[in-house]
């Protein structure tokens, strides 16, 4: 017990010395880093993903110049071996604990001592894969792109599977007005991270289908997978570009009180969630729900295993049940509606609720996201 307790403290003061001792390679600039770099940092010092996941966002770092380390160093280890109490340092980041600044220089540091050891083979093969490839249908609002990897064939014509956003440096100004960059406002939106699982195939749409019995109706929680369109991914990026803060369905299940952290709440397509976090959400007293068809079936999170199983909703446990929740605002007749041409709000108990599924145009409609911001 004691000798644990001596590694213990000799890892903190080992980071603790890695932190302060470091040299500012960037300034006190904060970059802007992609959310999912973030996502994949926060679960991985969670436990819940592997080591991979957390070295492939240390190359991403390196691909675009962000670490003060050079990718052309051959370190002949295997990426997975990552010692655990680096975790303490991403966990330290992700909980604000250091800054942006001071998180990239020690992951440089890790790298040049050869304490994180990646080999330059998958360096440069995630340079390669990380290529970005600008996109046709760019917006007008931000800078619309792919990375290499995420194109696929589609009738014999390469198409993305997942679109990154960047701000434009020369509509700072419009920034302004529909973001939250450097401006004092205490909104968050809710990543509908149980949504996203339930998507996946085998999974709940399996068993609705009939092509599967009840047992796929408890299904893994989906941590290293990609958003999709059921998950607004556009949304998701933009919003957090503009500042938003963000949290997760587990976050408000596991801690209903955070969303009083917060004067603004924007939901998403959170159509899964618990009871914990439909009372929650119903009872604060701003809420932008911003997609239809959300809150409309209830489930239950095991997070010893990390699963979540349908409890009640969506034709289940019986045919006649449609929302989970028996919610009197439920709006789920507008889901279908994805083109918004004539999009508007309706006001209710505790918020305004949008009339349309508006994942195609948050990247171009400039209107709908000031109304966003001044709501």
């Amino acid at each position: 017990m004691f000798s644990t307790v001596i590694k213990l403290a000799t890892s903190i003061f080992f980071i603790s010395l890695i932190i302060t001792n470091l040299s500012t390679a960037y300034g006190e600039n904060e970059k802007n880093i992609p959310l999912w770099i973030k996502q994949n940092t926060k679960w991985w010092s969670e436990g819940k993903i592997s080591n991979s996941f957390f070295t492939q966002a240390v190359q991403w770092l390196a691909v675009n110049k962000i670490l003060s380390t050079s990718l052309d160093i051959d370190y002949e280890a295997n990426q997975e071996k990552v010692p655990n109490w680096i975790k303490k340092i991403a966990s330290f980041w992700i909980n604000k604990e250091i800054s942006d600044t001071e998180f990239f220089n020690a992951i440089s540091f890790l790298l040049k001592s050869k304490v994180v050891q990646i080999s330059l083979e998958t360096a440069l093969t995630v340079q390669d894969s990380f290529k970005e490839m600008e996109y046709a249908g760019e917006s007008s609002l931000f800078r619309a792109f792919a990375y290499k990897k995420d194109f696929i064939i589609v009738n014999g014509e390469r198409n993305p599977i997942d679109i990154q956003f960047e701000l434009k440096h020369e509509l700072t100004e419009t920034y302004k007005e529909i973001g939250l960059l450097n401006q004092e406002q205490n909104a968050a939106f809710i990543i509908p991270i149980f949504t996203a699982s339930a998507y996946f195939e085998p999974g709940f749409y399996t068993y609705y289908r009939e092509e599967c019995d009840t047992s796929c109706l408890t299904i893994k929680i989906q941590f290293d997978k990609p958003l999709k369109f059921q998950a607004n991914t556009n949304t998701v990026k933009i919003l957090d570009l503009l500042g938003y803060q963000t949290l997760t369905d587990i976050d408000v299940d596991r801690n209903p009180s955070i969303l009083q952290n917060y004067d603004k709440i924007i939901v998403l397509h959170n159509e899964y969630v618990t009871k914990t976090e439909f009372d929650a959400i119903t009872k604060h007293p701003k809420v932008i729900y911003l997609y239809p068809n959300s809150l409309y079936a209830e489930i239950q999170t095991d997070y010893k295993n990390d699963i979540i199983t349908l409890i009640r909703g969506h034709n289940y446990p019986t045919a006649e049940i449609r929302n989970g929740f028996d919610w009197k605002y439920d709006n789920s007749n507008f889901e279908y509606n994805t083109n918004c041409e004539n999009w508007e709000f309706h006001e209710i108990e505790n918020g305004v609720m949008l009339n349309c599924y508006p994942e195609n145009i948050i990247p171009i409609d400039e209107k709908l996201l000031k109304f966003i911001k001044n709501y």
